[in-house]
């Protein structure tokens, strides 16, 4: 019997891009890459991705989305796209094995017509010792300043740049707005918004395999960019200990990440909150199960729980760990979970970074309802 679409998690395969900047170390997290190739990225739930398992296999995520996209994204994937019928949350995995361009992305105002805006998260899976992040521009720094480094378009926007070293297990939340770069030795996993509008600011002068440089943007970036925002990784809240380790590491309106460290035999469940999850596991092995069906996963597979699919709980084969991304209750998902773990309001609101966000779900939460979240400017 044929389940019912958007009751059950099931496997994407991931798009493994080639880059100029890119590298070969996606294989240690199980990513099966193709000789000779440098491949920068992993795209795991782009609308192109490709269903693994069940009878809609070989369908892409955007075709499962458009035949049922209550039961796929729900109420709160809708809200996140502006009615649009687009899975809401675009996840990667990057090898910077050199640095990569220095860009910005712009907000939900002032995106090109019918597209999203693009606020993201980077949490840091390895590095090398001098592996560094830049994130905002050094105060005082002037828009002038910048744009004139940016037009020389041969490295000179580096010494204006505010560099924070890239430190495994750290998480930043990345506003639109934000001026920032991905340096080398860095591999990091994305979560964003379902958005492919990048402007690029400065390539450093790198050419592509024809010998051509890639595109700038630097008079639609310059519209977008926030001169004062400056990101901080983000303290994460330990929401649980023991056999099943779960840490909140960032949320807003448009996402939330949380990881999970399994022993083995131990299980976690998932709660679907009326929109989708992402499931993505770093090691080990386990089970995603629905009550109408379930996927295996191993270590650089994914799997995506529709909205409909309501609780799914994860068992762990091995030891195990996970990153899960969805769309977050910001009362319930985020501050009452993060209330009873003992977590001070302080470190709670510290998870959206610099978005008022969480600020507001615990000043009023009767005055900002949780489900209106994702609808504020």
């Amino acid at each position: 019997m044929t389940l019912p679409l958007g009751l059950h998690p099931f496997r994407v395969e991931a798009r493994l891009d080639d880059k100029p900047w890119g590298g070969r170390l996606l294989a240690g997290f199980g990513f099966p890459l193709p000789r000779g190739r440098l491949i920068g990225e992993a795209v795991i739930t782009a609308p192109d991705a490709i269903v693994v398992d069940g009878a809609h296999a070989g369908s892409t995520l955007q075709d499962l989305v458009s035949l049922n996209p209550a039961g796929m994204i729900g109420k709160r994937g809708l809200s996140a796209t502006g009615a649009r019928n687009l899975f809401p949350l675009l996840v990667k995995v990057i090898d910077a094995a050199q640095t990569l361009s220095v860009q910005v992305h712009p907000d939900d105002d002032r995106a090109p017509p019918g597209h999203l805006g693009k606020t993201e998260a980077y949490h840091v899976l390895r590095a090398e010792p001098e592996g560094r992040i830049a994130l905002g521009l050094e105060p005082g720094v002037s828009a002038a300043e910048f744009a004139t480094a940016c037009r020389a378009g041969d490295g000179a926007t580096n010494r204006l740049l505010r560099w924070l070293p890239a430190i495994p297990g750290e998480t930043i939340l990345i506003p639109a707005g934000t001026v920032h770069a991905l340096g080398g030795g860095c591999i990091v996993y994305e979560v964003q918004q379902q958005s492919d509008v990048t402007y690029r600011f400065d390539d450093g002068g790198r050419r592509d395999s024809r010998g051509q440089r890639r595109q700038l943007h630097v008079d639609d970036g310059l519209r977008v960019l926030d001169l004062e925002s400056r990101p901080e990784p983000i303290t994460p809240i330990l929401l649980s200990t023991g056999q099943c380790r779960r840490s909140l590491l960032t949320a807003c309106r448009y996402l939330a990440l949380e990881k999970l460290d399994l022993e083995a035999g131990a299980s976690a469940a998932i709660i679907a909150s009326d929109g989708p999850n992402v499931v993505t596991l770093l090691a080990g092995a386990a089970h995603v199960e629905a009550s109408h069906g379930g996927v295996e996963l191993v270590a650089g597979e994914t799997a995506i729980i529709p909205a409909a699919a309501d609780v799914c709980t994860i068992h762990a084969h091995h030891s195990t760990t996970l990153l899960r991304a969805w769309i977050p209750d910001l009362q319930d998902d985020i501050v009452k979970a993060g209330r009873a773990a003992g977590a001070k309001d302080e470190q709670i609101m510290s998870l959206a970074g610099a978005l008022p966000d969480l600020r507001q779900q615990v000043a009023e939460p009767d005055l900002v309802p949780a489900t209106q979240a994702l609808d504020r400017d």
